[in-house]
């Protein structure tokens, strides 16, 4: 069995009101003054004084004379009071800053290529609600399920593919694949692409998790030969050896829109066609999704 620790007190902790009346007491002339200050009785304020001299065991004043004074130890602890007020005060400013933050914040997890379609519907919620502010982080889609599940983003939007019970999806677009070559490349003259015609070319193929696996096995299943040795995480590097007719690339219709060069020949592939399901993505607990949050789901979800 596991014992954990617990440190023992000896002694009651002073509240923060008592400390504030403290506090209060040390910079004010008279007792009633100082409760003015905090806008209590001057009673009540009196008892909260004795009752934090109960707690600490000590005299904190000096109530012999009209003008109520700091004894010595009531001036040793005058310094040390007033940090740990002023601490607590900053922690709850701070707190209550992070807690508006988040509360005005949307946080959206997409795959890169998805980003371009959710961006505009982004800037038309924030037109509606200039008080939102969304952060967004691209990522693979393998990786969206967690952090949906984990709390880490509140919608997302990736590949469909097996989702729990627990993910709330919608379909929202289909991404096909096709090819992009060169303009002097044989391939670039055929009016209508087929997988057997990608047979013994040297194919460029992003690694991008489950898209990477996806395209693979349907080359395999059509019998064209995989051999990609090229460990390429930017479509830049694809275009680059396309561009010298080293390789054909296959990448996404959404990945051509974001990164379309017009020096490049692209085509779809008619048969068998290849696409890639792009679905939204939140937790099905909408009793706990913020409002602003289901708000811009609703949003979305109308313009499906």
């Amino acid at each position: 069995m596991t014992h954990v620790y617990q440190p023992q007190r000896s002694a009651s902790i002073p509240t923060l009101r008592q400390l504030s009346c403290f506090k209060q007491a040390a910079e004010h002339p008279t007792f009633t003054q100082a409760a003015q200050s905090l806008a209590m009785s001057q009673p009540a304020f009196s008892s909260a004084i004795r009752e934090l001299e109960l707690t600490l065991g000590v005299t904190l004043f000096d109530r012999s004379m009209r003008r109520v004074r700091l004894t010595p130890a009531g001036e040793s602890v005058r310094a040390q009071v007033s940090w740990m007020i002023a601490t607590f005060d900053q922690g709850m400013e701070e707190m209550l800053q992070r807690l508006q933050h988040q509360s005005h914040a949307i946080r959206i997890h997409c795959i890169p290529s998805a980003s371009q379609w959710i961006a505009p519907y982004m800037a038309q919620f924030q037109q509606r609600h200039p008080e939102v502010h969304f952060v967004l982080d691209d990522m693979h889609s393998d990786t969206l399920i967690e952090s949906i599940t984990q709390g880490d983003a509140d919608i997302a939007v990736g590949l469909q593919f097996d989702t729990p019970s627990h993910i709330d999806s919608r379909l929202i677009a289909t991404d096909e694949i096709m090819v992009v070559l060169s303009p002097r490349h044989p391939l670039a003259q055929q009016a209508k692409l087929h997988w057997h015609h990608l047979k013994d070319q040297p194919l460029a193929v992003l690694r991008r998790g489950n898209t990477y696996d996806m395209i693979t096995t349907v080359l395999r299943e059509q019998g064209v030969h995989v051999n990609v040795p090229h460990n390429l995480s930017s479509i830049e590097s694809l275009y680059a050896l396309v561009h010298s007719d080293l390789k054909v690339g296959l990448i996404s219709s959404l990945s051509k829109q974001a990164h379309s060069d017009p020096q490049l020949c692209y085509l779809p592939i008619a048969r068998p066609q290849l696409a890639r399901k792009i679905c939204l993505m939140k937790h099905g607990k909408q009793a706990g999704t913020p409002l602003l949050v289901q708000a811009f789901w609703d949003m979305l979800c109308d313009t499906l």
